[in-house]
């Protein structure tokens, strides 16, 4: 179920003699103001007193309030607003009527060292929100002015030296796992050098050649010897041989006959030629036999027979001899080489046949690799005690010149501002 307030309500007349209880509300029908009342005062506190000015969005002011138009209004119907704003927005008629504020294309300004005059006034806003400044007119010159330079002290910090202490980074070992990587094994294919289109084996010839040999002359030559004489010589001998008898028995070799078939043997007759040089001679001929035709035969060998006989040797007795080698002289003499004539000929050298060669199919295979669980340590790393020092810092003085600004000088303007705004009314408490 609602619950539903009640309060007093009365003419103004009646509210303005009416006490009340303490913190009691009543309900002004005249103004349609709310009352709060503390007992003791008559007429109690308006919640909204006369003459407080809010912003309104309808067109027209509600009951209570009057529209901020500087309309003139009744000194005795709103005695209560006249009593609190007076005629300081206009004396109306002079006698009978003020004139409330006029607010149209305005906005409230507060009162102020700069603005001391309740309701006094500064122009207008035009429909595009633009306010114009007051045309300034004539030349406005500034005075130049200079500043005094200054100097700064420099400072100088101390140096600070700091000392580290040792520290040691103890020795690190990691762990590599085993690895191993695949064999692997790859084809060659079949190559053949020297075969034809076929692939019958073939052979390659090289093409012979003959070279042209010319005569050559080796002119006679005769060599002298000198006299030479052999000195003679004797040698003595002393020596006594006793003679031996040996016994042999008798032997018999018996007959053998071997048989050689029939065979062929080849002839074969090879050239070796060489081009000689001037003064030289050089020919050479061989000839093979390599096949000769025969019939099948027989070689006999008869049995030899020797019977038992003796070796006898005498004693065979020297007396002393001499052996004589008479001297031999042999005279002056010459030997003679009678000259040599090679007469053209021809060095030829056969053609080389060099046979075919095939290589077959084949694999070429790589082992696999294994790589078997190691560790790789990075040995511990100490840095001994010491210091790090730090220099005092040192900053000059700085020096600032004076600043110098010229006058100047601003000739006649104006300023128009676009004032950003929503349009509303405003409102004043009777």
């Amino acid at each position: 179920m609602a619950t539903q307030l009640q309060f007093r309500r009365g003419t103004s007349a009646q509210n303005n003699s009416y006490t009340g209880l303490v913190g009691e509300i009543t309900l002004d029908t005249d103004t349609n103001n709310i009352r709060i009342h503390d007992g003791s005062t008559a007429g109690g506190a308006e919640i909204i007193p006369a003459g407080t000015i809010l912003a309104y969005g309808a067109a027209s002011a509600p009951t209570g309030y009057l529209l901020c138009d500087n309309s003139a209004v009744s000194r005795t119907t709103y005695a209560r607003l006249f009593a609190v704003i007076g005629t300081g927005y206009g004396v109306g008629n002079g006698s009978t009527t003020f004139n409330v504020p006029d607010l149209r294309d305005k906005v409230p300004l507060g009162k102020g060292t700069n603005n001391t005059a309740l309701g006094a006034t500064n122009g207008s806003a035009a429909a595009s929100a633009v306010l114009n400044s007051t045309t300034k007119t004539g030349v406005t010159t500034a005075s130049n002015n200079t500043g005094t330079g200054t100097t700064g002290t420099g400072t100088t910090g101390t140096g600070t030296s700091g000392n580290s202490q040792a520290t040691t980074v103890a020795t690190n070992t990691g762990n590599a796992t085993s690895t191993t990587a695949a064999s692997n094994t790859g084809n060659a294919g079949s190559t053949t050098v020297g075969y034809n289109a076929t692939n019958a084996p073939s052979v390659v010839t090289g093409s012979a050649t003959t070279g042209n040999s010319t005569s050559t002359t080796v002119a006679t030559n005769t060599g002298n010897s000198q006299s030479t004489t052999v000195a003679s010589n004797t040698g003595g001998s002393g020596v006594t041989i006793t003679g031996s008898t040996a016994n042999s028995t008798a032997t018999t070799a018996a007959g053998n006959t071997g048989a050689d078939g029939a065979g062929d043997l080849t002839l074969t007759v090879y050239t070796v030629n060489q081009t000689l040089a001037a003064g030289t001679k050089d020919v050479t001929q061989a000839t093979l036999v390599t096949n000769v035709t025969q019939t099948n035969h027989t070689h006999s060998i008869p049995s030899l027979t020797v019977n038992n006989h003796t070796h006898g040797v005498g004693n065979l007795a020297g007396s002393s001899h001499s052996h004589s080698i008479p001297s031999l002289t042999v005279n002056n003499h010459s030997h003679s080489i009678p000259s040599l004539t090679v007469n053209n000929h021809n060095h030829s050298v056969p053609a080389l046949t060099i046979p075919s060669l095939t290589v077959n199919n084949h694999s070429h295979s790589i082992p696999s690799l294994t790589v078997n669980n190691h560790a790789h340590s990075i040995p511990s790393l100490t840095v001994n005690n010491h210091s790090h020092s730090v220099p005092g810092l040192s900053v000059p003085g700085l020096s600032v010149p004076a600043l110098s600004i010229p006058s100047l000088s601003v000739n006649g303007f104006s300023v128009a501002t676009t004032l950003p705004s929503e349009v509303v009314q405003y409102i004043i408490k009777t």
